[in-house]
């Protein structure tokens, strides 16, 4: 990847926009009060698909290594510690700890956003989108399951 930021000719140089974490909370409220519950969590999914999509751009291509390459496009999102204890074209299980989300939005709802992100770097990397199911092992650890659609 570029740099970011060409200090020679001020321009930015990647797709890159750095927010606070409140905005994932303003984004999470305003879209389940006004879509609903319901079709809130599955637009802030498609919210986090969409990221992830992007995030995988630059190493799509090579399937060989999921699980380096998911661990690589993950490293940008600064989302919380991606750990992935299964990778294989079938399925793919990943832990996360230290969830953003989870502390932004609460520990009672599902982390939409963040396995939406990670179906986004997955369906970049091996261009078919995937179902994704949550568990929730702690506090600010979750445990989710990929399966290819």
């Amino acid at each position: 990847m570029e740099d970011f930021y060409d200090s020679d000719i001020g321009a930015q140089t990647a797709d890159i926009l750095v927010l606070p974490s409140s905005f994932l909370k303003t984004l999470w409220k305003e879209l389940t009060e006004g879509l609903g519950q319901i079709k809130g969590q599955e637009a802030f999914f498609r919210c986090g698909e969409t990221v992830g999509e992007s995030l995988a751009a630059n190493y799509s291509g090579d399937t060989g290594q999921i699980d380096a390459l998911l661990n690589r496009a993950w490293a940008e999102a600064g989302l919380g510690l991606l750990f992935v204890l299964e990778a294989t074209p079938e399925r793919v299980v990943c832990k996360v700890e230290s969830l953003l989300e989870v502390n932004v939005i609460g520990i009672s709802e599902p982390c939409n956003f963040t396995s939406g992100c990670i179906a986004g770097v997955l369906k970049g990397i091996m261009q078919h989108p995937y179902s994704v199911e949550e568990d929730s092992v702690g506090e600010d650890v979750r445990i989710f399951t990929f399966n290819p659609v």
